[in-house]
């Protein structure tokens, strides 16, 4: 549904419209209206799925503006997450004369307070600040008439059920109460048993629980390697900003001062520290002063950041929505995305489970040898040099340069010096190859088989399959994986016409292309192997990127 077609105020679509809105998210089609009727809403959604807005759009089109007291509670899991609603309901209410409060620790209480008393139609709190606010009869419920929890799944993990209830215990019975939450666990389902009437549930599709515009791989590495791996994938892809993610603050401390020392513009945020610095390195970070930024999953949640190109764990999630969740922070607003996940080989498992709560595949790359991360330093800083010569004024280093060039020195030895004065490329640490070596037996899935956990590929089941004339004993031919299926409409004559015209060999050298949803695999000779690597890089094929890799032998 497009946004101009949304039956609310006028105000809310010149809102909407003036933030670059068009069109509605699933999750805001689904709840909007219900909400706007005043039925009691449990919604599930990730994050980026656009929650904040689905909620916002019903509570600003139900509030009476006469009214100079609260009419709606939001209560959110973290600080971060309090600032960045009330800013998203300050953005989609810039042509309404609507006033928020946002309230949480570590900031004055004595300024929220005055801001609810000047009135405030929306507070946005977290649950214990708001108990304070409510026992000092500051926020007070006769005129509230909505309740929002907004991460519920959070906050319930984070210990908050006790604060939830007190608060929910003031509220009205004709009070409208709107779950939130990326997962329905049982104690979620006990707070809409207990505080809900006749809630309507909506969720978003299973397809649509991981974005389509994020690219997923994952490093096989050992943890002794980590930092050397997490420098190289910096190194290769250059996001412009990067998240990431560790399992513990002791950990995001110890990776943040490691890369510190490496060079990298990195700076941390966890629970630990001060609420002044977390605001200002995120400031920081959004604009472009810093690139790299090392979190906690619970310091991350709420953050307004708007153009990260890659999300990274360090560690490996220990709960599937958790990667849900960071890998949401990514690939928004239709940009595109990447996400990389370093695990060893002992933790394959939970990867294979992430896949099977996703439904997705995550591609397993190699770490970038040392060599091919010098390669892509020294083609960055040609690339700069060349920019700079094309949109930079010269004029007041030609005298300089005039007279370096008529010295008796080689031209060579000056450009030389001067890119070892301003460029490092020298190696720091381990240099040799980072890739753990993988002893047990990765099972791979088909998209059609994650709910019933079985292997497909290895027990060489039929996708789209093509028998062709080459049909050469296993031993004599190679198995390649390529990152195009039937989701993206390809035919096997797609896959064969792309090989054959890469790598100028006959239709009769490939055999056996297997199509499945995302992925597809065809076979070829053992000799044609240096030449389908090489040739077979970045190609394009039904509008997609993408390269042959090889596969492990099927048995």
């Amino acid at each position: 549904m497009l946004i101009n077609e949304l039956q609310v105020k006028k105000e809310i679509i010149d809102g909407l419209e003036s933030m670059g809105f068009t069109e509605l998210t699933p999750i805001q089609e689904q709840v909007i209206m219900p909400i706007i009727d005043g039925k009691d809403v449990i919604g599930q959604a990730q994050t980026g799925t656009g929650k904040t807005a689905a909620f916002a759009i019903p509570v600003l089109n139900n509030l009476d503006l006469e009214i100079n007291k609260p009419q709606c509670l939001i209560l959110c899991p973290t600080r971060e997450l309090a600032v960045q609603v009330k800013k998203e309901i300050k953005n989609i209410s810039a042509f309404m004369d609507v006033r928020s409060t946002a309230v949480y620790g570590g900031a004055p209480i004595i300024e929220q307070i005055r801001k609810i008393k000047k009135g405030s139609h929306i507070i946005v709190g977290t649950p214990g600040r708001t108990i304070d606010l409510i026992n000092r009869n500051v926020i007070k419920f006769d005129a509230i008439k909505t309740i929002i929890l907004d991460e519920a799944d959070e906050m319930l993990k984070m210990g908050f059920r006790e604060d939830i209830e007190i608060i929910l215990e003031n509220k009205q019975n004709d009070v409208q109460t709107l779950l939130f939450s990326a997962t329905i666990p049982t104690n979620v389902i006990s707070l809409k048993n207990k505080y809900q009437k006749d809630p309507v549930f909506l969720k978003t599709n299973t397809k649509d629980i991981t974005s389509d515009n994020v690219d997923q791989s994952y490093y096989v590495v050992k943890h002794s390697n980590k930092i050397e791996a997490l420098a190289r994938i910096i190194d290769i892809y250059s996001p412009k900003l990067a998240l990431v993610f560790c399992n513990t603050k002791k950990k995001v401390d110890e990776v943040a001062d490691q890369m510190i020392e490496k060079g990298y513009n990195c700076d941390k945020i966890h629970g630990d520290i001060k609420q002044s610095s977390r605001m200002d390195v995120l400031n920081r970070f959004n604009n472009g002063l810093i690139n790299v930024l090392v979190a906690t999953d619970v310091a991350a949640r709420g953050l307004d950041i708007k153009h990260v190109e890659a999300v990274i764990n360090y560690d490996v999630p220990e709960k599937e929505d958790y990667y849900v969740h960071r890998i949401g922070r990514t690939g928004r607003a239709g940009e595109q995305g990447y996400s990389f996940t370093l695990t060893s080989s002992r933790e394959l498992d939970r990867i294979q489970s992430i896949e099977r709560y996703t439904k997705k595949m995550i591609d397993m790359k190699k770490i970038p040898s040392a060599e091919k991360v010098l390669e892509v330093k020294k083609e960055k800083i040609a690339k700069d040099i060349y920019n700079t010569i094309r949109n930079e004024d010269l004029s007041d280093m030609l005298s300089l340069s005039e007279m370096l060039y008529e010295s008796d020195t080689d031209p060579k030895e000056i450009i030389a010096a001067l890119l070892k004065m301003n460029y490092s490329l020298k190696m720091e640490g381990e240099t040799a190859d980072l890739n753990e070596k993988i002893v047990k037996k990765r099972e791979k899935y088909s998209e059609k088989s994650f709910d019933k956990g079985h292997r497909t590929h290895d027990r060489g089941a039929k996708g789209n399959e093509r028998n062709l004339p080459f049909d050469k004993d296993a031993a004599t031919t190679d198995r390649y994986y390529i990152a195009v299926g039937k989701k993206d409409k390809v035919k096997p004559r797609d896959i064969l016409g792309a090989v054959t015209g890469e790598c100028g060999v006959s239709g009769e050298d490939i055999a056996k292309i297997d199509i499945y949803e995302t992925f597809s695999f065809f076979n070829a000779s053992v000799a044609l192997r240096k030449t389908i690597l090489s040739k077979m890089k970045n190609v394009k094929i039904k509008d997609r990127i993408v390269s042959a890799e090889i596969t492990r032998k099927r048995k």
